[in-house]
């Protein structure tokens, strides 16, 4: 799958100033120089120096990392929400990653927590008529919960195939290669959510 590309609204450019004004505030309060930050996270001092100025996009796994250096969370140092608020993080639409299918005709909306995403994805997913997701395997032990909110979607693991109508849902291995397709003469609509685990009890 290939991630859709979009263009900075001002929202995110400001979300990314944020960003770098925070990891240096972080920094300079737990009194640690650019390099004392990248050995105990392990990211390059430049690349430290160029999010702090505001002139890298960071991954997501590079801000998991100095999240853990500085001992907060992702979505603390991303998050627009005011100082003392219950509020997390309000993501809007322009702002929510997507990812796209070979296809073309399948999409994935990332609309879990970054902080989990290492344990637990949870994606909006929809897929066109004839539309097919293929994905590789994920760790072993993982799961893969499909609930199929409109329309029907059939899911292929080995040489096993199940299909899944409105309101219904699937579990199933996911540390296999496995597919999701639209064989209904609609579009669909399902909830996705992924559980990567070394070890997850089915049975």
């Amino acid at each position: 799958m290939a991630r859709q590309k979009r263009e900075p609204s001002p929202e995110t450019e400001a979300l990314s100033e944020k960003l770098g004004q925070t990891i240096l505030r972080l920094r300079k309060a737990d009194k640690m120089s650019l390099g004392d930050l990248s050995n105990v996270s392990g990211v390059a001092k430049s690349m430290i120096s160029q999010i702090e100025k505001n002139e890298a996009n960071p991954t997501l796994a590079t801000l998991s990392r100095l999240s853990q250096a500085l001992g907060t969370s992702v979505e603390a140092m991303v998050s627009n929400s005011p100082a003392g608020s219950s509020l997390v993080q309000h993501s809007s639409i322009q702002d929510t990653p997507e990812l796209t299918s070979e296809d073309g005709l399948c999409k994935l909306r990332i609309i879990g927590s970054l902080d989990t995403i290492q344990f637990v994805q949870w994606y909006d997913f929809t897929a066109e008529a004839g539309g097919i997701l293929e994905s590789s395997p994920h760790p072993h032990g993982s799961v893969e919960n499909l609930t199929v909110l409109s329309g029907q979607l059939e899911v292929n693991v080995g040489n096993e195939t199940w299909t899944a109508h409105t309101g219904e849902t699937l579990r199933y291995l996911a540390d296999r290669p496995h597919s999701i397709r639209n064989d209904g003469g609609r579009p669909a609509h399902a909830t996705m959510v992924n559980i990567l685990a070394h070890a997850v009890r089915t049975r």
